[in-house]
């Protein structure tokens, strides 16, 4: 059951990171999409589409992929910091489990924190300010 949520977290965590938004141009209304190969497919669009961006600068970009890869990393790195998750996991570790279990999430949290500021993204999804236009 422990490792169903945490897969559907992760999943979620790494979703998360191929939703975009835009300004739409005539009313300044904020629309939510996902990025995809081609562009951005918008969840609900706007009735007047005559006026709407170009939705391809919105593409998925491989800065996506490696964003996704890092999120669903960094999650498991902070689930494998409960305790609770651990004793679920592993009831009685030994000691040189335990030990990798206390210095891992330290290393994964630098290397994921120095990828994160190596690759930026600009996507704004859901749940972050719109800024710039969306752009």
């Amino acid at each position: 059951m422990t490792l169903c949520l945490l897969l559907l977290l992760a999943t979620s965590a790494f979703l998360a990171c191929f939703t975009d938004s835009f300004r739409h141009p005539a009313d300044g209304s904020v629309y939510y999409g996902f990025a995809t190969p081609h562009g951005m497919w918008v969840f609900e669009p706007p009735l007047d589409t005559a006026a709407m961006p170009d939705l391809s600068k919105h593409r998925l970009r491989v800065v996506d992929l490696v964003h996704a890869a890092l999120s669903v990393l960094v999650f498991a790195t902070v689930a494998l910091r409960d305790g609770n998750v651990v004793q679920c996991f592993y009831p009685s570790p030994e000691r040189s489990t335990k030990e990798v279990l206390d210095i891992l999430p330290l290393g994964i949290g630098v290397i994921c924190s120095m990828l994160f500021a190596l690759f930026p993204t600009t996507r704004h999804g859901i749940g972050y300010p719109v800024t710039h236009g969306g752009q």
